[in-house]
């Protein structure tokens, strides 16, 4: 199951992280957990179990907040003519 979960969270965060010009305000954990909130929501309703290791809202939190720090710094990139 835990390779069907990271496969899952993988594919979800690379579909879901975006550019989001209405966030860039937000802290990054405030933006972070209303992220976990709703791939945790989509995961539920894919039939997987929340209780993986793979599911951790802690886990899931520096997942998803990696990403967004990455998507971040490809913005300042482009910004920047980087």
């Amino acid at each position: 199951m835990a390779e069907q979960a990271s496969s899952f969270v993988r594919d979800w965060i690379a579909s879901n992280i975006r550019n989001d010009p209405a966030r860039w305000d937000a802290r990054l954990d405030d933006w972070a957990a209303d992220e976990v909130e709703k791939l945790r929501a989509a995961a539920k309703t894919a039939g997987l179990d929340l209780s993986d290791p793979e599911l951790d809202g802690d886990v899931l939190h520096d997942e998803i907040a990696a990403a967004i720090e990455c998507l971040s710094g490809d913005i300042l990139s482009e910004v920047r003519g980087l």
